[in-house]
């Protein structure tokens, strides 16, 4: 089948539930199971982050702690190299068996993994091997994250309305933040009750446990959920799957090349600014600024209901006025704003709350439009494959590495570096996104 460039479809007749397909009430269904599994997946995957000082403490030598933490954060970092084999185990099962399937298994194994590290022994009963055993339990965290990413984003994108498609996408974004958000407000709700020493001694624990816990509500609701009906629709043509009737051409798989450099440029920047702004910016400025670490928790909390308020509504307006312009001020605010945002925060806690609420407002830009906007750019036969691959290569280099860079660069006073680094990434995705074809409203089944 030869490739045509995405038609535009700026019409108010185009179809928002095509004949014969699931009905409104069974997509909107399953659009909260996506969003509700993708939330607490998130949740688990972040609620490392939040609570990293206790972690690097309880297990690892915490005879000096600043080794410890770059310790823990250079095993978080690894735990994202097993995301790409997740992301590309996940396109092709995901291409054959279902989204529903593959997001169902991502659930159990994200469960799994989380109650074994609520359970883990600490430096000091086990030594070495408690290091081990996160270590194992977070690749198994990053291979179901990166099959969670490629089944999930097809999947909202694939069910939505095409009219409706980015403000269908933001949802699944704002699971991703309300997960955060949670573990951000079970660290600020662990430290302000039981006090730092307690939180470090065994209540770290907690958060992993209720991970495990909530997650079999989001598997009940998963098993629910409706099949793609594109998905289908392409199965039935031969088009993907075991019955495929013919590979694709060598132009078909030149574009899907194409698509994915573009998507693997802006990811890159989603990825820095999403660890570094979202997840971990209370602990940065604890460690890195002395702030109070419940003032930071608060401080961060607030911020990031900022975002999950301005999510839907940009990516809405992405639906009226396309995403490359919704994309461009994402990635275009972080080549200016990085710099000043950055040197804004001190140890003073609303320093915090704004720098971190205005690049949670950019981050919003980027992330509500994400799923609409990679599964656009692929056709039905590379999009789980091209999101799989593009998306987790980029999360695993760039987001996998943020933390410790940070950190690191920070430790021997050149912290100005990071910020060269992380205007530059924008520069390049500003790049990306200027480069991709307008995509708002194409049919996802042509």
């Amino acid at each position: 089948m030869t490739r045509h460039a995405p038609a535009r479809h700026d019409s108010p007749a185009i179809d928002d539930a095509p004949p014969g397909g699931p009905t409104m009430r069974q997509r909107r269904r399953s659009m909260l199971a996506s969003a509700v599994g993708n939330g607490l997946e998130w949740f688990d995957w972040n609620v490392a982050v939040v609570f990293s000082g206790a972690l690097s403490a309880a297990l690892f030598d915490p005879a000096d702690p600043t080794s410890a933490l770059l310790s823990l954060f250079a095993l978080l970092g690894v735990g994202f190299l097993f995301r790409p084999l997740g992301g590309v185990l996940s396109g092709w099962l995901a291409d054959r068996f279902g989204r529903r399937t593959v997001m169902v298994a991502t659930m159990l194994t994200m469960s799994a993994a989380s109650l074994s590290i609520a359970l883990l022994p600490t430096f000091e009963q086990a030594g070495v091997l408690a290091s081990v055993l996160l270590l194992v339990a977070r690749l198994a965290q990053g291979l179901a994250h990166g099959a969670e990413s490629t089944a999930g984003y097809a999947y909202i994108a694939e069910i939505a309305p095409r009219r409706r498609r980015g403000l269908w996408s933001s949802t699944l974004a704002m699971g991703v933040l309300v997960g955060s958000i949670l573990a951000s407000a079970m660290g600020f709700g662990l430290t302000s009750a039981l006090g730092a020493d307690a939180v470090a001694a065994w209540a770290w624990r907690i958060p992993f446990a209720v991970g495990a816990v909530l997650a079999i509500v989001a598997l009940v609701l998963r098993v629910a959920m409706i099949e793609s009906d594109v998905l289908r629709t392409a199965q039935a043509e031969g088009e993907v799957g075991p019955d495929a009737s013919a590979p694709p051409s060598a132009e078909d798989r030149r574009d899907a090349v194409r698509a994915g450099v573009k998507v693997f440029g802006f990811v890159a920047l989603i990825s820095i600014a999403f660890y570094t702004w979202l997840t971990s910016a209370s602990t940065l400025a604890t460690a890195q600024h002395g702030m109070d670490p419940a003032a930071a928790f608060a401080s961060s909390l607030v911020a990031q209901l900022v975002c999950v308020a301005v999510m839907p509504l940009l990516g809405a307006l992405s639906d009226r006025v396309g995403r490359r312009p919704i994309a461009l001020l994402f990635t275009v605010g972080f080549a200016v704003l990085t710099a000043p945002l950055t040197l804004l925060i001190s140890d003073a806690p609303w320093t915090l709350l704004v720098a971190q609420s205005l690049a949670l407002v950019l981050v919003a830009g980027g992330n509500g439009i994400y799923s609409a906007l990679l599964s656009e750019q692929f056709r039905t036969r590379h999009r789980a494959r091209g999101i799989g691959i593009a998306n987790s290569l980029s999360v695993a280099i760039f987001g996998g590495t943020a933390l410790y860079v940070n950190l690191w660069l920070s430790s021997i006073g050149a912290s100005w570096l990071f910020i060269v680094y992380v205007s530059l990434v924008a520069v390049a995705a500003s790049i990306a996104v200027w480069r991709m074809r307008e995509t708002r409203g194409i049919d996802l089944r042509a």
